[in-house]
């Protein structure tokens, strides 16, 4: 029997892209890639709780419809039970 390749969507995380006055990607999301000044981190279901500071580079949000790019600067990451928070 073939097995099948083709990735299933399961909207597992909540996400909050914001500036100050600013909100700019709030929903479900299946990862999440940023780069912290430990180095270029995912984020997936059920990661650990983090805290993370933000170097600059791009924050990449993959939804079901595709993914969107974020230019950072600096800024502030933390995910906890499935939410995830970023604050540039």
């Amino acid at each position: 029997m073939a097995r099948s390749t083709k990735m299933l969507y399961h909207p597992c995380m909540q996400a909050i892209v914001a500036r100050v006055h600013e909100n700019l990607f709030q929903g479900d999301i299946v990862s999440m890639t940023a780069p912290t000044t430990a180095g270029q981190i995912t984020v997936l279901t059920n990661h650990e709780p983090l805290v993370a500071t933000l170097q600059p580079g791009v924050l990449t949000v993959i939804t079901k419809e595709g993914e969107q790019k974020f230019d950072v600067q600096s800024g502030v990451l933390e995910t906890s039970h499935n939410q995830i928070t970023v604050l540039l």
